[in-house]
């Protein structure tokens, strides 16, 4: 791991810790998420149950992002946990938009910069889930491992022809 991604894994998981830890605290903010439950109970029929939920799956949320949050700061499953920072910031980050205030030109501008704010960690964070540090992705590996155990498989079927051939006389 670089010294780049050593430090800036921790500073870009705090806010993400921090916006958790403060929706844990104050789970009021969830009834911004009802139409986006309601939309995605309508979606999928087996998410149904979730209606009415919305404070325990904001806690749900919350806490995915507390724990996803504290793993990618230390360096452990950096692309799952940044997978799973990526969906809770881009949900909290609507929550934010949806529930700030804009009446007065002040709270408007205030929206706005909070808005660009949450794209641009979810931004940062997206980059991140993608971040190989170098090494083969799972797709790749996967591939790789089919194109081996095809060619293996094919000299293994072409060696054992081979001797029955030998054994058979044919």
């Amino acid at each position: 791991m670089t010294i780049v991604r050593k430090l800036a894994r921790p500073i870009l998981a705090a806010s993400f810790i921090y916006n958790g830890v403060n929706r844990l605290r104050t789970p009021e903010s969830t009834q911004h998420l009802k139409p986006a439950i309601d939309a995605a109970a309508k979606a999928s029929p087996q998410l149904a149950p979730l209606r009415g939920q919305e404070r325990l799956v904001g806690q749900a949320i919350a806490a995915t992002q507390v724990g996803a949050g504290a793993l990618f700061a230390l360096g452990r499953f950096p692309r799952l946990s940044s997978t799973l920072l990526l969906a809770a910031g881009t949900i909290n980050a609507y929550v934010d938009f949806v529930s700030a205030e804009a009446d007065t030109k002040e709270q408007k501008e205030a929206r706005i910069a909070d808005g660009v704010k949450n794209a641009s960690l979810v931004g940062a964070v997206a980059l991140t889930s993608v971040d190989t540090e170098g090494n083969p992705s799972l797709a790749w590996r996967a591939g790789k491992l089919s194109e081996d155990v095809k060619k293996k498989s094919n000299k293994f079927g072409d060696d054992l022809k081979k001797k029955s051939d030998d054994v058979f006389g044919n």
